[in-house]
Order: C-alpha cells, then structure tokens, then sequence
C-alpha cells in the first residue's frame, strides 16, 4: 500500500490538479457574486454556491475513482458505456423533463441530470479504444466513416432534444482525436469541405430561435430587445470591467439583473465586469495551465491509447472554453455551452472533473505499475 501511495506521489500531476482546484474556488466566489441577489430558494444567497459545493465533491469522487483504475481497463467497458450513453438519449427524447422547450435532462428522485454531458466522457472512451485498435484499417475510406457513423448517432440524438452545441462538442472532439490517431490529411480536408457544403441544407432543420442566433451573431442590434440582449448585455458587462474590475459583489449588470444566465452561459461577463482585465487574464492563466498539462501528458502517454485519451479530454475543455468566451464577447454564436469549472450545472461540473481524471489516469500509468 505504501508503495503505491509513493507511486501516486511520484507521478500524479500537481500542478494540473492544484490549477483545477484552484479554479473550482474561483468558480465558487464568482458564482455566488452573481446570484446572492437572486437565489430564491428560501431566500438563502448561498443557495447556488453550496448546491455547487456538493457537485464540486460529487466531481471529485468521480475523478478519484477514474485516477485509480488503469486506463487500459476503462477500454474492457467502453463499448458498454457508450451504448448505455444511447440508451439514456433515447429515455431523454422519450421521458426526459422539458424545459423551455427542450427535454434535456432525467430525473431520478430528487435528482436530475443530463446525459448528453456524460456521453461526452462515454465518446471518449469509445473513441479511444475504436481508434487506438483499428489505426492500421483507416487507410480505407470506407472504414473511415465508421467513428463519423458511431458519433453521428449521439449527435442526432441530442441535436433531437434539441441541443445543437453539445452536438457540436461531440463532432470537434472526434476531428480533433481523428487527426491525433493520424489519419490520412486528406480524409480530414474532404470531411471539412463535404461538412461546409452540407450547411445549406442543416439549416432547413434548425429550429427558428436556433437560426435567430445565428443571424444575430452577425448583428445583436437587429433585435436589441429579444434575441440580441443576451449579447450586447455581456459584451456592456465586460467592457465596463476595464484593467481591475469595479470590484466583487458590484458589477451593474450583474447585480441589478440585467445581464441574463449569469450564474450559467454568460458567468465570464460576470468575470470580465467585477474582476476586470486582471480577472480574465487570471481565469485565462488557469486554463492555459490546465491545457497545457493536459497536452503535454497526451505528447509523453505510454501508447496511442492514452494519448487519444487524454486527447479526448482536452478537446472536450477546449471546445467549451473557447466557443463559451467567443459568445460572450460577441465574436462565437451564442450556443448555449457553459464555461468548465465555473458555470453552474451538476452534469456538466462533474463531466469536467472526469475528465480532469482521465488526463491524471493517463499521467499516473504511463509507466507500468
């Protein structure tokens, strides 16, 4: 036992753990900045922050359990997981709850979750172990298309609910792991270019307030009032911050409510408002550290399956990350993806945590044991 405690010493990374944690508390502090005001459950102001706390924990059980099993076991069971992933898409789509007219989560009890954010992790893993096993086989392009056809399946499931930037998730952490595999380039360049030419005709099934954020990506002042307000809000709440912020607790927008899903979608307005330049160049920093690692422990993995692993888990963070800032500073369609480790959500802070357990599981056993 001891020996193995060394072991978990010796090669877990501290400095991607401690860049998680870290941000998890800066999470917190921000959460409660933008919904002391407006919790209304019994009027209590802590009431997010310790529902989130209590998911924070859930995540990091999670995580323990993923370090200490060896990643080349997690691959006996992938199948399983993924098929079991389909399965809860499917009960969503049939029994799920709805709310503002999407049926995205289960509830079981007292409890509700989404699974579409666990499929993510259950891609991964499928993907992984697809790719790791059968690299050798792509050179046919019609064996190519299988992992489009296995995450085509939970794309459509979830595009269904409807959810179109989950499924968008999905799509950029299979190009991403295609081209770490090493798939022939010019497989990807003929995917791109057939995905490009099919937009035309994706649009024909977007729904309205879908093709609405489209367009008014272009230009939110078409419709200040409805479906530009989100964005032009954030982008007053983080031009208002300027260098250090105006300070914790008093952010305008923020506090007076002007600034919608502010706790969810648009929490790093709230950064950008009360902490200014500094505070974004901080949460900018953590995250770079956390890719960072997370990069470097794909590059240094003991075989492909680990890399691809690891490679799965970047993409995921990434993908959030960059397209949740690009929205609320006006640059990205507003998707409706929130911003790992700080907007509120059970489902999703507990997918990032597995994820972070992934990328510390691969650390920990790219050496055998």
């Amino acid at each position: 036992m001891k020996e193995k405690l060394d072991r978990l010493t010796e090669n877990i990374d501290f400095a991607l753990l401690f860049a998680v944690v870290f941000l998890c508390f800066y999470g917190l502090l921000v959460l409660f900045s933008s919904t002391r005001l407006t919790a209304t459950a019994g009027s209590d102001p802590y009431f997010f922050v310790k529902r989130q706390s209590l998911l924070i924990l859930s995540g990091f059980l999670f995580l323990t359990i993923i370090i200490f099993i060896d990643y080349h076991n997690l691959e006996r069971v992938s199948k399983v997981i993924y098929f079991g992933a389909i399965v809860l898409l499917i009960m969503v789509i049939i029994s799920g709850r709805s709310t503002y007219g999407a049926r995205r989560w289960m509830v079981i009890g007292p409890f509700d979750f989404q699974p579409s954010e666990f499929a993510k992790i259950a891609l991964i893993m499928f993907l992984a172990d697809f790719l790791s096993k059968n690299k050798l086989k792509f050179d046919n392009f019609l064996y190519y298309l299988f992992p489009f056809i296995y995450t085509g399946l939970l794309m459509l499931l979830v595009f269904m609910q409807p959810d179109l930037g989950t499924s968008l998730v999905y799509l950029a952490i299979l190009m991403i792991m295609l081209f770490v595999a090493g798939i022939k380039i010019k497989f990807l360049v003929f995917t791109i270019l057939a995905g490009l030419s099919s937009v035309p005709v994706l649009w024909i099934f977007l729904k309205d307030y879908q093709k609405n954020r489209l367009i008014l990506f272009l230009n939110p002042n078409l419709d200040p009032l409805g479906g530009g307000y989100n964005v032009i809000q954030s982008r007053i709440a983080i031009g208002s911050g300027g260098f250090l912020g105006n300070g914790i607790f008093r952010g305008l927008q923020s506090q007076l409510n002007f600034l919608p899903a502010q706790h969810t979608d648009f929490i790093f307005s709230v950064v950008g408002e009360e902490l200014g330049f500094v505070g974004t160049i901080l949460l900018l920093g953590l995250y770079a550290i956390i890719l960072w690692r997370g990069i470097k422990i794909a590059l240094e993995a003991r075989d492909l399956l680990g890399s691809l692993l690891a490679t799965g888990a970047v993409s995921f963070l990434f993908f959030h990350i960059v397209v949740n800032i690009g929205m609320a500073m006006g640059m990205l369609p507003a998707t409706g993806l929130p911003l790992p480790f700080l907007s509120y959500g059970g489902s999703f802070m507990i997918a990032n945590l597995m994820a972070i357990g992934i990328l510390l599981n691969v650390e920990l056993h790219k050496v055998k044991w």
